[in-house]
């Protein structure tokens, strides 16, 4: 691949998910003009052509970054970076994957076929060598709104309708999905929301979406409906979430993002009989967005558009 050298640097503060060193290899390996370094052995701020970043930068963390080309945040979303003061004249972008979108949505239809198919009643059964069928709602009859229609939300939306469910999503604009319902604005939300029995947010994390799951939106849907939330833990308030499981409006909720990770050892979360939690699961491969970084690199490099920026109006 030609072009100019350049210099990477990658925050990595998630190894668990994130192997610094195969990411460098891989990128040299593909961008062969590259230099990488790993935070906090930043060097030169003045020489760094692109930051990967996976948890919201610190104040003051671009200062003297005078030759910064691009920001790539490597999560799903870019709520974490503080958009006001991040550098306007710098792009910022977002890895996105059909590999990280597929295991997001594997996640979605999962959670609610188990829900739908009584798994745990099951293997509480299987627990105590019961033999007792359960019979599931017909998913003729079950209506599922996904709150968020882009490639993860409306992905699982055409999923869900292939299988029979009544499916809506809710977006900003309108979407024009075959055999699913479109609500969008937030003068729609309402609509969407009524008589739901299952609620999936897959939603960006702005101002406007900021706390949107809460004691009114629960009680616009079906009582004993479920919510899945793979988007972030701030769009639930959720003392509101745990008043309306209390009171059998939701018979339950699966999370697996929270409004502070890890979750708490203290959180009422934790020992709630109808909630599932997982650790921020729902994508898990983030080197699956290798190639596209390294694509990005190799943009940088020969003074190419670049692809997948966010507008840091919308904030996504």
């Amino acid at each position: 691949m030609s072009g100019q050298p350049i210099t990477v640097l990658m925050v990595n503060e998630y190894p668990d998910y994130i192997d610094a060193e195969v990411w460098a290899a891989e990128l040299k390996k593909r961008v062969p003009q590259l230099q990488f370094r790993l935070w906090p052995d930043v060097g030169n701020k003045g020489d760094i052509d692109i930051a990967l970043i996976d948890k919201g930068a610190s104040p003051g963390f671009f200062d003297a970054m005078t030759g910064l080309r691009a920001v790539v945040y490597l999560g799903a979303g870019v709520d974490g970076i503080d958009l006001q003061s991040f550098p306007k004249s710098v792009p910022l972008i977002r890895l996105a994957t059909r590999e990280q979108a597929s295991e997001v949505v594997q996640y979605i239809v999962l959670r609610v076929l188990c829900q739908q198919r009584h798994v745990a009643e099951y293997l509480s059964q299987q627990a105590r060598k019961i033999w007792k069928p359960i019979a599931p709602r017909k998913v003729s009859e079950t209506r599922i709104v996904v709150l968020g229609a882009g490639r993860i939300g409306g992905w699982a939306a055409k999923l869900f309708a292939d299988l029979g469910y009544g499916t809506a999503v809710w977006s900003r604009h309108q979407k024009t999905l075959p055999g699913i319902q479109s609500y969008f604005g937030r003068a729609q939300l309402a609509d969407a929301l009524t008589l739901r029995d299952y609620v999936i947010c897959s939603l960006p994390l702005t101002g406007d979406t900021r706390g949107i799951l809460n004691s009114s939106a629960f009680g616009k849907m079906t009582r004993g409906a479920y919510l899945v939330n793979v988007a972030r833990g701030a769009h639930v308030k959720e003392a509101d979430l745990i008043r309306a499981l209390d009171e059998d409006q939701l018979s339950g909720a699966c999370l697996d993002v929270f409004q502070r990770e890890p979750l708490e050892a203290s959180s009422p979360l934790w020992n709630h009989p109808k909630v599932t939690i997982t650790p921020h699961v729902a994508s898990f491969w983030v080197d699956s967005g290798i190639d596209q970084a390294a694509d990005l690199c190799g943009q940088v490099a020969r003074g190419e558009p670049l692809s997948n920026k966010i507008d840091l109006e919308l904030g996504y």
